[in-house]
């Protein structure tokens, strides 16, 4: 296996250069050789030449026909230290420096070696061969001996070829460790170009290696420049905008999951597949589901109601939000308001998007409002219709009728007090429904307050002749608003009176428990049948209507006893039986 390192950028940019260094330095070696080579040949054929001409230039058409031409041709050879051979115009060789008279005679005709035919010609000639006469590769140089302008003979130099590859062997030497020290220093040359060019490429790799782990608060040092430094602020520059576009989408998606998380109506998100993919806690809550146990199962299957599955099966179908009122009794019991709308991905319906609230407060409230507004209407116009009738009949005459007109303006005294306290009761629990209602409490000695009030209402009691008793123990004190519970205790000891017979018995008691303080106002009266003891505390509710607008009640006195309560944290309640009497009690917070 090949080891890390020749895997690394570093080694193969080492590799280039050196291979590219090698590739250059042997190629201009190569043509230095050659060109030396050449000129080494040139050269040495240039001296052969001269030296021929010189010897040329010493001989006489007498030394030509002379017996001695061989011995001058031996001590002439001696001095140019190359062999010398003498041709006649006729390619017959007269004289040969290597050989003797018997040997020149039997050498064969040299007219048409190519260096003598060039001679003859009139220029001088070479020719690099194997010489037939020797056996040995020869460089041959001919030069023509002239008289009266024509070549009358040829004198021709050679040398072994042995003399030239020597030369040429030398030459290859010092090239060859000349090429070799270049080498070596290219070695040196491209380890440190890769490792000066690496450098910066491994900084930007460590960069990159970082931006991709998600480290995109990582810079790159730039202490390069060209090409690599433009890369590594190119890359800066990506990391930085990255990493301010991962803030955003981070600050963005917890936004959209506090969002999801918080509010208040029930969220749900499907696949195609109607498989859940995401619920809220509003949505687990109103469905009593839990998200761990609901991702990608099917809707229906989580939530077993064929009426939410359809409207999300039409909104994904159909491409188009759909928005229902719904009252469901399975798997929870209330009314709901939901609204599903398709998500698209690419264009493509890819899910949808569910937004369920629970409305079954809104439509309680807006019931109880509407009967509210009857039942004020019904209020105001009984006592309204009886003084319109009676002023009608005063109007008509009956006003000269002193017995009847008397006993007119009576009932219209009464009713128009009684529409008097109708209002008035209004304005009193419209000013606690209202959010400005404020409530300035202080240390209240509730025995102390029983008694006064007690005392307040001491003409209605006699009218009764009930006895109220106050069996608050001494000393218990409440934080309260001391006018706001002291309406509770009027309203609780009115009633107590109104529904008991003469001779009635009224007693107020206190309790401490643990976290409150409770108060009962208990009677003997009337009581209350069992099935009207759950809304007694409701505005305009009579458990019996006619004996109670007999005794003058505007049907709200109970109604701000709860609100009263309500604004201190407390508790309201009532126990009763027909017949035997009610206590109704309330607490308030330590």
């Amino acid at each position: 296996m090949m080891p890390a390192i020749f895997k690394t950028f570093r080694f193969r940019l080492f590799l280039s250069y050196l291979a590219l260094s090698a590739a250059v330095l042997g190629a201009a070696f190569f043509l230095v050789y050659q060109r030396i080579d050449r000129a080494e040949l040139s050269t040495l054929k240039l001296k052969l030449s001269d030296e021929a001409a010189l010897v040329s230039a010493q001989l006489s058409s007498a030394d030509l026909a002379s017996a001695g031409i061989n011995q001058l041709a031996h001590s002439l050879g001696e001095k140019v230290a190359s062999r010398l051979t003498i041709i006649n115009a006729d390619g017959l060789v007269l004289a040969d420096s290597e050989l003797d008279a018997a040997g020149v005679k039997a050498m064969e005709n040299h007219r048409e070696r190519p260096e003598v035919a060039g001679a003859l010609g009139g220029a001088a000639s070479y020719d690099l061969r194997r010489s037939a006469t020797l056996g040995k590769a020869m460089l041959y140089a001919a030069y023509p001996v002239s008289f009266s302008g024509r070549p009358s003979a040829v004198v021709r130099l050679a040398i072994p070829a042995a003399q030239l590859d020597t030369m040429n062997s030398l030459l290859r030497k010092a090239l060859a460790a000349a090429l070799a020290l270049a080498l070596l220093l290219s070695f040196f040359v491209s380890l440190a170009v890769s490792a000066g060019f690496s450098k910066p490429f491994d900084k930007i790799v460590y960069g990159s290696k970082k931006f991709a782990s998600g480290d995109f608060s990582y810079r790159i040092q730039k202490d390069f420049h060209g090409e690599m430094g433009k890369l590594a602020e190119t890359l800066n520059s990506m990391a930085a905008s990255v990493e301010g576009n991962l803030l955003r989408v981070e600050i963005q998606a917890q936004q959209l999951s506090a969002a999801f998380a918080n509010m208040a109506e029930g969220v749900m998100v499907t696949g195609l597949d109607a498989r859940i993919k995401a619920l809220n806690p509003a949505m687990e809550r109103l469905f009593s589901v839990k998200a761990a146990g609901s991702i990608s199962k099917p809707l229906l299957e989580v939530i077993p109601n064929a009426g939410l599955s359809g409207i999300c099966a039409r909104a994904i179908s159909g491409g188009k939000p759909v928005a229902e009122e719904m009252e469901l009794s399975v798997p929870v019991r209330g009314i709901f308001s939901v609204n599903a709308s398709p998500m698209f991905t690419g264009g493509e319906v890819s899910g949808c998007l569910m937004v369920v609230h629970d409305i079954t407060e809104v439509r309680r409230l807006e019931g109880k409002r509407r009967d509210f507004v009857a039942n004020v209407s019904h209020e105001l116009k009984t006592p309204l219709t009886a003084i319109r009738g009676y002023v009608e009949t005063l109007l008509e005459g009956a006003i000269d009728d002193k017995a009847h007109a008397v006993e007119f303006l009576n009932v219209i005294h009464t009713q128009s007090r009684r529409l008097d306290n109708i209002v008035s009761d209004l304005l009193k629990l419209s000013s606690l429904e209202s959010y400005a209602v404020e409530v300035h409490k202080s240390e209240v000695g509730l025995k102390d307050l029983a008694d006064s009030l007690i005392s307040g209402l001491a003409s209605v009691f006699k009218a009764k002749k009930a006895a109220v008793v106050n069996k608050i123990p001494p000393g218990l004190t409440v934080k309260a608003d001391p006018e706001k519970l002291g309406q509770v205790f009027v309203n609780l000891l009115d009633n107590a009176v109104k529904f008991s017979a003469e001779n009635a018995k009224v007693e107020v008691s206190a309790a401490e428990l643990p976290d409150s303080v409770k108060i009962t106002v208990s009677d003997s009266g009337i009581g209350i049948p069992q099935e009207h003891l759950p809304r007694v505390f409701e505005r305009f509710y009579r458990a019996d209507k006619a004996r109670s607008r007999e005794m003058g009640g505007t049907g709200l006195g109970l109604s701000i006893v709860k609100h009263v309560i309500d604004l201190h944290g407390g508790a309201v309640g009532v126990e009763s039986a027909e017949g035997r009497g009610s206590s109704f009690w309330f607490t308030l917070p330590k």
